[in-house]
């Protein structure tokens, strides 16, 4: 009986080390870009006027590889319609909390910038 106790100890610890360098090679693996919010505010001044398309701004975001979306007509109602909303994934994180930086871009009937929105989210436990 102790020589099977012995047994699964043993590949309980191998477990528990497998998958503590899985995650180790999978954080190693991934590239991490490191901005604030202040940095990606000054970014989108410089190179989106207000005013500007859809697509302008669809194109700036798609140069910088920032994941996107449309929203054209929200659930929630009329003050979240006519939104690009764009995830900056990882640009923050502590032991046990994430942060990302999202920005909400907002548009008129006719698809023009009218304005935009940039804010870190945090997500844990």
């Amino acid at each position: 009986m102790r020589k099977i106790s012995c047994i699964a100890l043993a590949l309980a610890v191998f477990a528990v080390l497998a998958a503590l360098a899985a995650w180790r090679i999978h954080k190693l693996g991934r590239r991490v870009i490191r901005v604030d919010v202040a940095t990606v505010e000054k970014d989108i001044r410089d190179h989106i006027s207000f005013g500007a398309s859809r697509a302008e701004v669809e194109s700036h975001l798609d140069k910088r590889g920032i994941l996107h979306s449309y929203v054209e007509q929200s659930p929630i109602g009329p003050e979240r319609s006519h939104e690009v909303m764009a995830l900056i994934p990882d640009t923050s994180h502590t032991w046990l909390i994430r942060g990302d930086i999202q920005i909400l871009f907002k548009f008129d009937d006719q698809n023009r910038l009218a304005n935009f929105s940039v804010k870190e989210i945090f997500t844990g436990p």
